[in-house]
């Protein structure tokens, strides 16, 4: 059910907002770590109602924004520097900042997004960080830290059962033990090192540029993913500012833009071109997901932010979509070992041919909504599926075949 709140505004007329909105309101006004869990929570409509995902998705790129003249001052004072010591030239600054758009084309938690004109690079893409966003940031750590050390020293509750029988050891209740036992402590303060990570461009400027040489269409080396990268300036990037190329394009959950389309000459239809816009939308998808994957099994360099504010529908010259990639703050790095452990799990289970058994990995590994697999006829429907596309892709030994093993047999693959 979706709920609403009425109140007056300054002119005395009436405003309605649903409860997901005011949570929304609220994350954004307690500032960047908290927009970083509501980002979160974005992206799974699976464990939060669509009517508050929906709400949240705000948090990615239409927060309250502020003002520009402060991002022109803010751009000038970091890179004044890099003239003085001969990097970039001082027009060529001047030019920059004179193209500077006046409004930010996104606002997210921790910086801006303004389109400007740098001489020699046509259009480009300034980051610029709220100003206090660290302290505020810093402030917010000490807090959830303390939080977390508080649950952390809960004792736990003594177990009832245990007092019922004299002969165990003088009591389990006398044991040490938590009320919460997940590790809270070294979770926050991964969580948090994660954001200071982001609140240095530098760093999303190394990131951009290793994920462009693996990635990108242009130069990337990669021979499973090729997907628009934008170019990243490292001499116009500091701690607080961040130059790169600007890339066109749409967001994927975007079906209202009707790119490169002349709707005067009615020669398709609005519905015509939604459909044709939600096709090239679910490929790219597909794409992503592809991408994801031999990030996370080839490579071992992954895009640690895929939310739909980040993936992007490019349109080529040649009137082709491809996928574009945006926000470079976070980048996970998967070893070896891991990547070798999961897909020799996924391997051991395809070849036994055990379907319940993939199909919980597909949860664990979040490629398949917990709900789906909560569902008896979701995971019947998925396990049969699975049982077909087995079927039609591998050749099992029969069970009467003297060299039949129901846990190691390697089935072969079919070619036709």
């Amino acid at each position: 059910n979706t709920n609403f709140i009425h109140g007056e505004n300054n002119h005395g007329k009436i405003n309605t907002i649903s409860h997901a909105q005011r949570l929304t309101k609220a994350l954004e006004q307690l500032g960047p770590t908290y927009v970083k869990f509501g980002q979160a929570l974005a992206s799974r409509p699976d464990v939060v109602p669509p009517s508050l995902a929906a709400a949240l998705s705000t948090l990615q790129d239409q927060m309250t924004r502020f003002d520009g003249e402060v991002a022109r001052d803010i751009v000038r004072k970091e890179l004044t520097p890099r003239v003085e010591e001969g990097s970039i030239e001082k027009q060529d600054l001047e030019d920059l900042l004179e193209s500077l758009v006046e409004e930010p084309v996104a606002a997210a938690s921790i910086g801006q997004v303004y389109k400007a004109s740098l001489p020699g690079r046509g259009s480009v893409a300034v980051k610029v960080q709220r100003p206090g966003v660290r302290l505020l940031v810093e402030s917010d750590t000490e807090l959830l830290l303390a939080v977390a050390k508080f649950l952390e020293s809960l004792p736990g509750l003594p177990n009832p059962s245990s007092g019922n029988n004299e002969d165990n050891d003088i009591d389990d209740r006398s044991k040490p033990s938590r009320l919460i036992n997940t590790q809270l402590v070294s979770a926050t303060q991964e969580f948090m090192s994660r954001i200071f990570e982001e609140l240095d461009y530098r760093n999303e400027a190394a990131n951009c540029k290793k994920f462009a040489d693996l990635y990108s269409r242009k130069s990337g080396t990669s021979k499973d993913v090729s997907v628009v990268v934008p170019e990243v300036y490292l001499n116009w990037c500091t701690e607080n500012v961040l130059v790169m190329e600007w890339i066109d394009g749409t967001k994927l959950t975007d079906v209202s833009a009707f790119e490169n389309s002349d709707e005067s000459s009615g020669a398709q239809s609005d519905a015509t071109l939604a459909k044709d816009s939600v096709e090239e939308n679910l490929a790219l998808v597909k794409v992503a997901i592809d991408s994801t994957l031999s990030q996370l099994l080839v490579t071992g360099i992954l895009h640690a932010d895929p939310h739909a504010g980040n993936l992007l529908k490019i349109r080529l010259d040649d009137g082709t979509v491809t996928l574009g990639y945006l926000d470079f703050g976070l980048l996970s790095t998967i070893p070896m070992k891991v990547r070798d452990a999961l897909v020799c799990s996924v391997a051991l289970q395809v070849f036994s041919r055990d379907v319940d058994a993939v199909s919980s990995l597909f949860g664990e590994l979040q490629l398949i909504p917990q709900y789906i697999l909560d569902d008896d006829s979701e995971r019947l429907a998925l396990a049969e599926a699975l049982e077909i596309t087995f079927g039609n892709s591998l050749k099992y030994l029969d069970s009467s075949d003297p060299n039949f093993n129901d846990t190691t047999t390697v089935p072969e693959l079919k070619f036709d």
